[in-house]
């Protein structure tokens, strides 16, 4: 199975000390197969500067889009004029 790079991305952790919080990936590394399988991830949280280490994938949820923001306008284009 293969594993997308999570770099970048917005990700929400699903339990733990940090359970609920939201944050960017700074940092992911993950190796599958012989001789060993490891997975790190860094997450810096929002409002913190300092990034929380995360050892499984299960650990973490991938969001699409930040908590709060809409994928598309509020306004439809028809309402829109310029002046």
């Amino acid at each position: 199975m293969a594993i997308d790079n999570l770099m970048g991305a917005t990700v929400r952790i699903r339990r733990g000390w940090h359970g609920g919080r939201t944050g960017e990936v700074v940092a992911f590394e993950h190796q599958a197969g012989p001789p060993t399988s490891y997975t790190v991830i860094k997450v810096r949280l929002k409002g913190s500067s300092q990034p929380v280490m995360i050892y499984s994938l299960d650990e973490i949820e991938r969001l699409s889009d930040p908590p709060g923001v809409s994928a598309s306008p509020t306004t439809p284009t028809e309402l829109l004029t310029v002046v």
